[in-house]
Formats: C-alpha cells, sequence, structure tokens
C-alpha cells in the first residue's frame, strides 16, 4: 500500500508540473521564411511574437520589416504596432484584423 501511495504522489507531482510548464508555453508557432529570414510567428487574438534565431550581424532594419511581414502571412493581418523586445532578435506586435 505505502509503494502504490509513493507511485501515486509522484505521478500527482509530475502532473502538476506538467499543467504549470503549459501556462508558461505559447500557443503553437507558424514558421514562416520572409526575405532570407526564417520566423516561428505565435498569434493570440490580436497580438503576436515573431522569433527569428539568426545569429550574427544583421541589417535591423531589413530584419525588422521581415518580422512584419512574415506576421501578416501567419496572421492574415495587417500589423498596427511592432516593437523588438530585450531579447535578440523577438518582435511584439499588435494586429490590426478586418471583420
Amino acid at each position: 500500500m505505502k509503494r502504490l501511495m509513493k507511485t501515486l504522489r509522484t505521478a500527482l507531482a509530475l502532473l502538476v508540473a506538467t499543467w504549470g510548464l503549459a501556462g508558461c508555453l505559447s500557443g503553437e508557432a507558424t514558421e514562416v521564411s520572409q526575405d532570407g529570414f526564417t520566423f516561428a510567428v505565435e498569434v493570440t487574438g490580436d497580438t503576436a511574437v515573431a522569433r527569428n534565431y539568426h545569429t550574427g550581424r544583421l541589417n535591423f532594419a531589413k530584419l525588422e520589416e521581415a518580422a512584419r511581414a512574415a506576421i501578416e502571412t501567419a496572421s492574415g493581418c495587417a500589423v498596427r504596432t511592432l516593437v523588438k523586445r530585450g531579447e535578440i532578435n523577438t518582435f511584439d506586435a499588435t494586429l490590426n484584423c478586418a471583420g
């Protein structure tokens, strides 16, 4: 009986830990290639996040425009605002979706 209770407690602890992780994870990302950059774009309602994992010296203006286009492709909406996060190559957008 003690062994069964220990197994159940362990299973419950793992389940609770998994629920905690699920709260930290975003929705599914769509991979979009734009102007030589590949982005993982996550869309939630009227917001989106685009992440590009390219490292090295980049032309920021080109990266920003590619991020905007990738978000518009993934969401089907126009980007209203686009802000670069402090993280490397991560952009937050608000979307303007018609109708």
